[in-house]
């Protein structure tokens, strides 16, 4: 191969760089103690600076610039309804509405008292508006058949109005199994089934509240029933690493009081934006944690086996220590904050400045094992690596820079942060190693000078891949035209929520939410300027075809309301009287006699006909009489209290929630409570609509419909659709501008430096095989791109470009195919080099944030593929250059 520009030869050793490199490594080498006082000091003031001033940023909406269209619509709605701004989404299911709503209330209260860390808690359909409306938002069909069933329970509130005692209901009961007609405000294979799921919890001796909610007012489940929301704001203390601990802390313990106050069965789930953040952090953290002590072990196996030395092992540690700690530094200056792709850098950091340290020690130890004194041998290390590693240093921080223009902020802050340590990592590796190198000097044993490589090793270290040239070309050629092939399959997630831990209790609820129709978040929001803007757009997006339904604030004003006034009045009519002056709860005791009359008219009533709901009752009922005959008379008592507790105890609540539904008032949009217009129409008078769609959103092609159709109405549409589907397209932008940048500037650097078209191409070779055939393997192993590890393909440009420039550099030395170019220094850092980094980043790869995890498998995949082109392709395409 002709010599290229950047070979440092002894005829160029005057050179401007040759010179300050002698000039820099005489200071190094004079004054070794000066040096890592003062890397020392320098790097305690350091820390203590940054664990003072930097913060992580784990909101993802702003890892997209603001400046975009989408984004400013977003901040524009959040403006005009903070409400629902960084919030606590809770999620209350009971097995009946009592158990679901005694948990919200329970909850509220608590919450309600928690002003240190919580700022306002909202139900949505609490409050007394819906306890005295409800029966409003009923269609006049159902609210006319609810109001037939309730007037027809009459004569039932009446008799238990007389003895609203277990016996009492118990007789009650007993005369509806024998007569044709029942009082019972339902048919009685409903109050049969509901007795024997009170009965068998007595016997198991489980907690059981019978629903008369669902029983006397024909409710089933679903929202706003046996599914509940409470909407929290809390406190953010921001000067914290975690924002939201406390008042996380604060309803977690509200959440196991409710649990201890007899409410077990209610389930209660965290989400929404603060949860998935905290909780994001979390798994950051861990990631972080987990990969940064894999990287370190793998890091530090792999230089035993390169080193063979605890003194050089020590000192590139320190120096990569050193390192890590001026390039938070210099983070918390020019950001101030990580973001959760900026993050890692940290992981990226060890395994680029290990390839640096690894470059420099390879080749003094080389030097030393020759013979070499230890003076001459660190001289002779700065003047054959420096050009090399400052040339690597350029093309990393292209790679890296080639984000910061790009509208991708997250990734444009790791690129700024992780270009810049580069230049940092260069620092310290010509500064604190060699210093280092200087007081603990290698020594090798005689056994390392005099060791000689095996018959296999040899065989591997050799030039096979230039002897073999042709066979070897061929290959890259086939496998490069598969390669191609499979881009066209190449898949993008553009569903952010899938970078989160899918074991986290948000993310869990959130994809939970999405299954239903009524409480997923997937919805679309718009503004109208004024109550007749609404009108029209709620009449024009209910005509799209990808629209299931608009709500907004006049969905709170019931329609048909004086029809239905009129119902409710004539229901107060008969019923009215009874609620009001039903009795509290009987005094008289319940007792084992209670039990056995009821068990004999159960069996009277199976010697008439069998029914099996009936026989599946007598049977629990045996059960249970057995085991309380057993039992010291002492011990009956408390279990028949809980038994007329169980069946009777949410009885009185009912018939006052009945009560107050009967007190509903005419509803207008000034009527409705400040807390839910403030939801709806903002200070400034902007109506909000809230878009459901009808289809799945899941499906990339349904969103994509679903938004443009949007768009046709009100090109504003703003909320997670238009984020999620927004933001991919930005990134994707931003990944090409960036790929395009890195190429473009990475090839003019190596033109100019290189002065030579074809050497040029020559270390791009494994660059543009090795992104080509990362972006072939996520096909293959069903990885698709996302908004982590999309970075992947530029910053091989960055990273893997050294290679190429380490295994040219050394070609230019190389006399004839017959010499061991795989046995060179230059070949074992490559090596080595790259084999600490694939190592760092594939301890991302087995991390619980699938973000991370992603980033680090395409990347560990893309740096051993471009290792792989570097030491095998490369020299298999520069073979005719060289002599045989």
């Amino acid at each position: 191969m002709s010599k290229g520009k950047m070979t440092v030869t002894p005829e160029t050793r005057t050179s401007f760089l040759i010179r300050l490199m002698h000039g820099w490594e005489s200071r190094v080498l004079t004054h070794p103690w000066l040096i890592l006082f003062v890397a020392f000091a320098a790097c305690g003031l350091t820390l203590q600076y940054t664990t003072k001033n930097l913060t992580v940023n784990t909101n993802t909406a702003d890892t997209i610039s603001t400046e975009l269209p989408f984004q400013k619509n977003r901040i524009r709605f959040e403006a005009e309804f903070p409400q629902d701004v960084s919030t606590i989404v809770l999620l209350v299911e009971g097995k009946t509405p009592e158990q679901a709503s005694d948990a919200v209330d329970a909850l509220q209260q608590k919450l309600a008292g928690q002003s240190a860390t919580i700022e306002s808690v909202y139900v949505p359909d609490g409050g007394d508006f819906f306890a005295r409306n409800g029966l409003l938002y009923l269609s006049l069909k159902d609210l006319e058949q609810v109001s037939q069933d309730l007037s027809a329970a009459q004569p039932f509130f009446g008799r238990l109005a007389e003895d609203n005692s277990l016996a009492g209901f118990f007789g009650i009961y007993a005369q509806a199994l024998d007569a044709k007609e029942s009082d019972l405000p339902v048919e009685l294979g409903a109050f049969t089934r509901r007795l024997n799921e009170a009965f068998q919890a007595a016997v198991d001796k489980h907690p059981y509240r019978l629903s008369w909610q669902q029983l006397i007012m024909g409710q089933k489940e679903g929202l706003g029933i046996t599914k509940r929301f409470i909407v929290i704001r809390p406190k953010l203390f921001f000067e914290e690493l975690m924002p939201a601990a406390k008042a996380i802390a604060a309803i977690d313990q509200a959440i196991d009081g409710i649990r201890a106050d007899a409410l077990s069965d209610v389930q209660v789930r965290k989400t929404g934006e603060v949860v998935l953040e905290y909780e994001e952090m979390l798994t950051v953290q861990e990631s972080v944690t987990i990969a940064g002590v894999a990287s370190a072990v793998l890091v530090c196996l792999t230089l035993w086996l390169a080193y063979r030395s605890f003194k050089l092992m020590l000192a590139t540690f320190l120096t990569l220590g050193m390192g890590l700690v001026f390039s938070m530094g210099f983070a918390t200056l020019a950001i101030g904050q990580l973001n959760l792709i900026s993050i890692s850098f940290t992981v990226l950091f060890i395994g680029m400045g290990d390839a640096y340290s690894s470059h420099f020690c390879l080749r003094y130890r080389e030097l030393i094992l020759r013979g070499m004194p230890q003076r001459a041998a660190l001289r002779e290390t700065f003047a054959s690596t420096g050009s090399a590693l400052l040339l690597c240093t350029l093309t990393a921080a292209i790679g890296l820079y080639a984000f910061i223009p790009t509208a991708y902020s997250g990734v444009a802050e790791l690129g700024i942060i992780a270009g810049t340590s580069m230049f940092i990592a260069l620092a310290t590796t010509f500064t604190v190693l060699p210093a280092i190198m200087n007081i603990l000097p290698y020594k090798p044993s005689r056994r390392a000078v005099q060791r000689r490589p095996r018959a296999l090793t040899r065989a591997l270290l050799s030039n096979w891949p230039m002897r073999y040239a042709g066979p070897i070309r061929i290959l890259t050629l086939i496998l490069g035209l598969a390669a191609g092939a499979l881009l066209s399959r190449i898949v993008i997630d553009f569903n952010p929520i899938n970078l989160r831990d899918p074991a986290t209790e948000s993310v869990k609820t959130f994809k939970y939410l999405l299954k239903s129709r009524d409480t997923s978040p997937m919805t679309l929001a718009s503004l109208a300027l004024n109550e007749e803007d609404a009108h029209t757009r709620i009449q024009r997006f209910e005509k799209l075809s990808s629209v299931d339904s608009v709500r907004s604030v006049f969905d709170f004003v019931p329609d048909q309301q004086e029809e239905k006034l009129a119902a409710i009045a004539d229901l107060a009519l008969v019923l009215g009287p009874q609620l009001q002056n039903f009795p509290a709860a009987s005094e008289a005791e319940p007792n084992l006699q209670t039990l056995e009359k009821l068990h004999a008219a159960l069996r009277k009533r199976l010697e008439k006909s069998h029914d099996a709901d009936v026989a599946e009752l007598d049977d629990t009922l045996e059960k249970l009489l057995e085991e309380l005959r057993a039992l010291p008379s002492q011990a009956v008592q408390p279990r028949l209290d809980a038994l007329e507790k169980s069946v009777l105890g949410g009885l009185r609540k009912t018939i006052n929630n009945l009560n107050t539904s009967l007190e509903a008032e005419p509803i207008t949009l000034d009527s409705l409570p400040a807390d839910i217009r403030e939801r709806w129409i903002s200070k400034d008078g902007l109506y909000r609509l809230q878009i459901f769609p009808r289809n799945d959103l899941n499906d990339l092609d349904k969103l994509r419909e679903f938004i443009q159709e949007a768009q046709t109405v009100d090109p504003d549409v703003t909320d997670l659709p238009v984020t999620y589907l927004e933001s991919m397209n930005a990134v994707i932008v931003a990944f090409v501008q960036a790929f395009g940048t890195a190429l473009g500037a990475i090839t003019l650097l190596l033109l100019l430096i290189l002065r030579n078209l074809k050497d040029t191409l020559l270390v791009l070779l494994p660059l543009l095989l090795a992104s080509l055939f990362t972006a072939a393997v996520t096909v293959l192993i069903h990885v698709p791109f996302n908004f982590a590890n999309i970075i992947a393909l530029p910053l091989l440009f960055g990273l893997g470009v050294d290679n190429g420039i380490h295994m040219a550099h050394r070609l230019h030395y190389l006399k004839s195919t017959h010499d061991a170019l795989l046995d060179s220094s230059e070949a074992k850092g490559v090596f080595y080099g790259a084999l600490t980094t694939v190592f760092s980043f594939a301890s991302l790869a087995f991390t619980p944030h699938p973000g991370m995890s992603s980033m680090g498998i395409l990347l560990a995949i893309g740096l051993m593929l471009s290792l792989v082109c570097a030491l095998v392709v490369l020299p298999a395409f520069a073979a005719r250059r060289v002599k045989a």
